[in-house]
């Protein structure tokens, strides 16, 4: 089995969800990792989206260019998880900011 490393980013907002995947994803590239990232976010309470897996997924196909493409968790059985594999670092968004998300909780 290949190696694996995940975030969990339940319970945070909108802003502070993309802040730490961001931090998380440039720790991995900084540290040389280059294996499989999963993302678990959730679906939603109502099981029908969820503002963190939306916001994060419209984050990664803003820096698609970075990093290349993710793989949804729906094509897993899981929509609460993304998929994807580091290779360059992100932008790091300045503390405080959210990089124009709102405070909403998923």
């Amino acid at each position: 089995m290949s190696e694996s490393r995940s975030i969990d980013l339940h319970e945070r907002t909108v802003a502070e969800a993309i802040r730490e995947f961001v931090c998380f994803y440039n720790n991995c590239v900084r540290s040389g990792y280059r294996g499989r990232l999963e993302v678990i976010h959730g679906y939603g309470k109502s099981g029908c989206g969820g503002v963190i897996r939306e916001e994060l997924r419209k984050y990664l196909k803003a820096h698609e260019d970075t990093f290349g493409e993710f793989l949804a968790g729906e094509s897993l059985r899981n929509p609460g998880v993304t998929i994807l594999y580091p290779k360059e670092t992100l932008a790091a968004l300045p503390h405080g900011m959210g990089g124009g998300y709102s405070s909403i909780r998923r």
